[in-house]
């Protein structure tokens, strides 16, 4: 197993992903690696850790975001929460919060508000009336006709939630 430092597809990939959430800055604070396996894992860490990978296992020094390609970054749950910033959010209500916990897909009754750059087949961020993130869905409706959908309608696909922690164990899929 190999950790290095992002190549420059890699990290025009992350660069690209980091714009399109609103994150830019980002990359000011935290250092990027890659574990490269099997897979190529895509882990953060502060700046501070990161004057540390001498003293420490890096994988111990950061948290899996995601895995990246040359073309495009498959982000974890951590991931997404990181670096959800404020696209592509579904936010739900108390039930339809639970709901999605138990692996639920999301109805058109639960749905409180939505981004409007969201779009059909997107993947989008389901947050709770706080914003925190709950997990990843893909969007069955564009943002706006999700709000007029019936109440019964399925309107967002669920990936993965924090509930998958619970009930599979699957604590670093990327999706």
């Amino acid at each position: 197993m190999e950790v290095r430092e992002l190549r420059k597809k890699e990290l025009k990939v992350l660069r690209n992903a980091l714009r399109f959430f609103g994150r830019d800055n980002f990359l000011r604070t935290h250092v990027f690696f890659v574990v490269e396996g099997e897979r190529r894992e895509l882990f953060v860490c502060t700046k501070d850790a990161w004057e540390l990978r001498g003293l420490a296992n890096l994988r111990s020094l950061g948290v899996k975001v995601g895995e990246i390609g040359s073309r495009r970054l498959r982000l974890t749950l951590e991931g997404a929460s990181m670096l959800a910033g404020n696209r592509k959010r579904v936010f739900v209500g108390e039930k339809g919060e639970m709901l999605f916990l138990y692996g639920r897909d999301g109805f058109a009754s639960s749905v409180l508000d939505v981004d409007r750059d969201v779009r059909q087949n997107d993947v989008v961020f389901v947050v709770n009336k706080y914003g925190d993130v709950l997990g990843l869905g893909r969007a069955r409706l564009d943002g706006v006709r999700m709000l007029e959908a019936e109440e019964e309608r399925v309107v967002v696909e669920n990936l993965i939630d924090r509930g998958e922690y619970l009930r599979k164990e699957k604590l670093y899929n990327a999706y």
